[in-house]
Formats: C-alpha cells, sequence, structure tokens
C-alpha cells in the first residue's frame, strides 16, 4: 500500500493536508515548475508536466482539478467577492480559503461585491464594476462570500465563470455551490439555551438581509415553537450591521413587555443591541440575555464576552475553496449545498437567568 494513502490508526489526529511543496518534492522537480504546470505555462515541457500530474495523484492532491485542469488554467487566479470589507466574519472565511486556493497554486483578487448607498440610509447595492473587472482579469473562478443584493444582475454579470458561494445561500447563482452554517439550526441552539436559563420572553432581532437572516429567524420561530413559546415570537427587523442592531434593540426595550431575552443576527448587530441595552439603561446580562452568531474574535473579547454561534468559519472556507478546484475541473457537474453543523459558544452575556418575577 502507498505509504501516503495508509489509513490512520484509530484515535490518530487527521493527515496533513498534501500541499504543493509536497508535490514538488515527489515529482522530484521545483515548487516554482509545479506552480508553473497548474497554471498551465507553455514552457512547461511535457515530461515534466506528466510526471508533476503523476505525483499530484499519488498524493491526493485536488486530484480531479489536477487530473483535468492541469493544462487548461489561464490566468491562475480566483476572485473573492465579500459582501461587507467590515465585518470581520468574512476574513474567518476568507484566510482558510486562500490558504487552500495557495496550497494548489492559485493566487486570490479580493474586492467588496457592494457598493455602499451614497448618502447616509440610501440602501448598498451590487458593485457590477467589480464583478466586471475580475472577469476582465479572466479569474479561474469565483466564490461569493456572504449575501450580495441584486441576485439577477450578479448572475447575469458572473456569467459562465465557476461560482461556489461562502456562508449564504444561492442567490440566483443556478450552477453554483454552495456551502454555509446550518443557520435554522444554530438560531434553534440559542432559542433551546436561553429556555433552559429560564427565558420565555425571548425576541429576535434579524429577518432582513436575504436568505441567511430568513433562515435564522425562521430557526428561531421553530425553536420557539418546540418549547410552547409560539405566541411568545416576535422578530424584530435587523439586518447584519451594528446600527440596526442598536436601533432594534431601542425599539424592543421601549416596549411595555420587555423581552428578557434577545437573539442578534450577527455578532455585529448584536454589538449594536448590547449598547442599545446600556443607553437604555438595561443591565446584561442581569436583566437582559443578548446573544450574537458568527463567533467573531471581538465576541470573545472580556468586555463584550458574547454569547454566540460558531458556524465553523474554517471549515466553511475551505470546503468553499475544495469546491471551486472540483468546479474548475469538472464545470458541468451538478452543483451541490453542504450545511456546516454549528455550535453555541456560551459566554457572560447570558451568564445570568431572568430574575425572579420578570418573566411570566
Amino acid at each position: 500500500m502507498d505509504e501516503a494513502k495508509a489509513p490512520a490508526p484509530p484515535g490518530a489526529a487527521p493527515a496533513r493536508r498534501p500541499t504543493i511543496i509536497d508535490v514538488a518534492a515527489r515529482a522530484g522537480v521545483s515548487k516554482s515548475l509545479v506552480s508553473l504546470a497548474m497554471r498551465g505555462d507553455p514552457r512547461v515541457a511535457e515530461s515534466s508536466r506528466l510526471r508533476i500530474e503523476e505525483a499530484a495523484r499519488e498524493l491526493g492532491y485536488r486530484t480531479n482539478w489536477a487530473a483535468r485542469s492541469l493544462s487548461t488554467l489561464r490566468s491562475g487566479t480566483v476572485g473573492v467577492l465579500v459582501a461587507d470589507l467590515h465585518n470581520p466574519w468574512f476574513v474567518e472565511i476568507v484566510d482558510p480559503l486562500r490558504t487552500v486556493l495557495h496550497e494548489a497554486g492559485l493566487d486570490t483578487l479580493l474586492t467588496s461585491g457592494v457598493m455602499p448607498g451614497p448618502r447616509a440610509g440610501e440602501r448598498a447595492r451590487l458593485d457590477l464594476g467589480a464583478v466586471e473587472a475580475l472577469r476582465s482579469l479572466k479569474v479561474e473562478g469565483l466564490v461569493v462570500v456572504g449575501s450580495l443584493p441584486d441576485h439577477s444582475g450578479l448572475a447575469a454579470a458572473v456569467g459562465d465563470v465557476p461560482v461556489v458561494v461562502a456562508g449564504a445561500g444561492r442567490q440566483g447563482l443556478v450552477g453554483a455551490d454552495v456551502v454555509r452554517s446550518d443557520d435554522a439550526a444554530g438560531a434553534g441552539l440559542v432559542v433551546d439555551h436561553l429556555v433552559a436559563r429560564g427565558h420565555e420572553r425571548i425576541a429576535h432581532l434579524g429577518g432582513a438581509g436575504g436568505e441567511v437572516a430568513d433562515e435564522r429567524a425562521a430557526g428561531y420561530r421553530a425553536a420557539m415553537a418546540r418549547h410552547g413559546l409560539a405566541d411568545r415570537c416576535r422578530v424584530e427587523p435587523c439586518d447584519f450591521t451594528e446600527e440596526a442592531g442598536y436601533a432594534g434593540a431601542g425599539r424592543l426595550l421601549e416596549d411595555g413587555d420587555r423581552p428578557t431575552a434577545i437573539a442578534v443576527v450577527n455578532d455585529l448587530a448584536a454589538v449594536g443591541a448590547l449598547a442599545g441595552a446600556l443607553e437604555a439603561g438595561v443591565t446584561v446580562p442581569a436583566e437582559l440575555a443578548v446573544t450574537g452568531y458568527d463567533d467573531t474574535f471581538f465576541s470573545a473579547i472580556p468586555q463584550v464576552s458574547l454569547t454566540t454561534v460558531n458556524p465553523d468559519n474554517a471549515t466553511i472556507g475551505t470546503t468553499a475553496a475544495e469546491r471551486l478546484l472540483d468546479r474548475v475541473g469538472r464545470p458541468d457537474a451538478e452543483p451541490g449545498a453542504e450545511l456546516v453543523p454549528p455550535r453555541l459558544v456560551v459566554r457572560a452575556s447570558t451568564s445570568q437567568p431572568p430574575r425572579e418575577g420578570t418573566d411570566a
């Protein structure tokens, strides 16, 4: 049996993913020559290219892509369109994605796919110029990270470029693969946790901003119904921004039937909700529990200490990259969707149950 493919013993750490350096060592060539071969550079001798392909197959290095595409790549680059450069959640997906693509000999071109509204309060729009710029550079594929506006315009602009969507729904991209968190399940984990802490008046800040927000709101409603609290459901419209979380929390806390817990659509909006609670003189977590979603780095800062859902961003990023590599090699393959199981991370923002007599 080939030692590189021998199964690991039970309980052993998973084998390290082979890299471009491993392929070079196996083929007896330089890393630079492997990179040139993977880019389809005509200067690479046919004998060297075949030896590199064979080494890639032996190591299990992106086997489908290597076997089908080493000689067909045009630019050696992949475009990455993110929905919001202000949200650190995108970085936590893009970093592992770029690592996998780099190991496959591909460079990444990163830009925002959203153009802010020209004036305060105006809706953002799809940046068609960014999409067209990536296409003009003949990128081998495109990764869309997050929810972009104007789905019909996006589909038309992308054309026949292979696409994978990470962290969001398909967005009208009929032939795209999708890798995202199981958002409904994650929202359910939050409600289960809050109910276990004694909360019944649980509101949701979200439901605005696309398929992800819709899925999280649906998961909230389903979990509330499962706990016999369907009549207590309240969804206050909120998108993924800090400003929306602040405004939404203000509306909820002005209500006479004030909630004792707020499940917020993401961490950034949850930080806004925490600021809204502070301004309203409501103490977290003694008088109000607040949760987020995404487990971004700032949720663990002691002054924030936000209970949140970890969607396994690293897995979303690496899987999206692997899906794109396969799609570049097999452009006619049927598109698929993968839901990554989330987990709850409990911190101080929900560490106390509601005060006695405040939750009927």
